[in-house]
């Protein structure tokens, strides 16, 4: 079974897969490298730091060969995070450094993957009545943090919450504003979001 995984990398994809051949013209363009060796992915990644850049492919044998050379080089963490729905199906998104971006954050120890996607609404946005739905997705991304690379992956769970509570964005994450926004609101919003959440809105069913 073929197997296809992309990793967001200064928000542009770095696709990881056991196909010779993506089969989609949204790739068109990308630079290629066989073997997910550490030269290579330390190319695709230099690539992805340049502007003329807008995507990248690294092909291997198996799911086991692309992931080993990942685990070797960034350090993994979990995190997850919702999409929280009201009565109305208007959604909740916050703005946070310059970017539109949907509530998550770390898994802290004990708890699970559900419990922190719950939590990290709530300390995110104030809503205290929420309602876990199904999973979406799960995204990732590469990013440095005191001369570290990690690699995250970020659980994504449909929710429902109440409209009627009163939102309190959570300013020590550095975030200014939560906003329940309509689908035809979207567009504006979206547009002004990561790529990767913006794959997530479209995974939800989310259309603008």
């Amino acid at each position: 079974m073929n197997f296809l995984q992309k990793v967001y990398f200064n928000d542009k994809p770095l696709i990881l897969t056991t196909e010779s051949s993506t089969g989609d013209a949204s790739t068109q363009g990308y630079l290629t490298f066989i073997g997910a060796t550490a030269g290579n992915i330390q190319k695709a990644m230099d690539a992805l730091n340049l502007p003329a850049t807008t995507g990248a492919i690294i092909t291997d044998t198996s799911e086991d060969a692309l992931h080993k050379q990942l685990k070797v080089m960034f350090r993994p963490i979990d995190a997850a995070g919702g999409l929280v729905y009201d009565e109305a199906g208007a959604v909740l998104m916050i703005f946070r450094r310059g970017k539109w971006d949907i509530p998550k954050g770390k898994l802290d120890a004990g708890e699970t993957i559900a419990e922190c996607a719950l939590r990290e609404v709530h300390e995110e946005t104030g809503l205290k009545t929420l309602v876990l739905g199904e999973k979406i997705c799960d995204s990732y991304h590469i990013y440095l943090q005191k001369k570290e690379y990690f690699l995250k992956r970020t659980v994504w769970y449909k929710m429902s919450g109440k409209s009627s509570e009163t939102l309190a964005p959570q300013t020590e994450e550095d975030i200014l504003e939560a906003r329940w926004v309509a689908e035809k609101d979207m567009a504006p919003i979206a547009n002004g979001a990561y790529t990767a959440i913006r794959e997530v809105l479209h995974l939800a069913g989310l259309n603008w």
